[in-house]
């Protein structure tokens, strides 16, 4: 049995190492097609609120309302791209509420109480917000 070469120990290392970096990378993508791991704030039931869609695509999201009131919403969070997505509500820089994870062309219900102010609608999966994947909502 013959030993490898110090240079192809070298290579055959930094091309492991490269292949972990990327799968690594995929994971934080949510490039899987598993979907619905977390927790949420009602999803999935619906309360009797205001209907609202939020539609989230690679690497935006759209919401189906210009104005919104104060009030409980029932968001429809659906996926029209092709990673996994989430959406968080967050208020003041504290989230309150979450979506479960949404795989491509799937969706999700999250139940939010929304009181008069600013919020940011965005999605927590990697670095799908730091891409653009937020948007910032006034109720009045």
């Amino acid at each position: 049995m013959s030993q490898l070469s110090v240079p192809t120990a070298r290579r055959l290392a930094r091309g492991a190492a490269a292949l972990a970096i990327c799968a690594a990378f995929l994971t934080a993508c949510g490039a899987s097609d598993s979907a619905d791991t977390q927790a949420s704030t009602k999803s999935g039931s619906s309360s009797g609120g205001q209907a609202l869609t939020a539609t989230e695509a690679d690497f935006s999201i759209t919401l189906d309302k210009d104005k919104l009131t104060a009030g409980t919403y029932d968001i429809d969070v659906v996926n029209k791209g092709h990673a996994t997505h989430d959406l968080v509500v967050a208020k003041d820089g504290k989230n309150i509420g979450q979506s479960d994870t949404v795989g491509p062309g799937k969706s999700t219900t999250l139940t939010v109480t929304l009181e008069s102010g600013d919020y940011v609608f965005y999605c927590s999966i990697g670095n799908h917000r730091a891409m653009g994947m937020e948007t910032t909502v006034s109720v009045s």
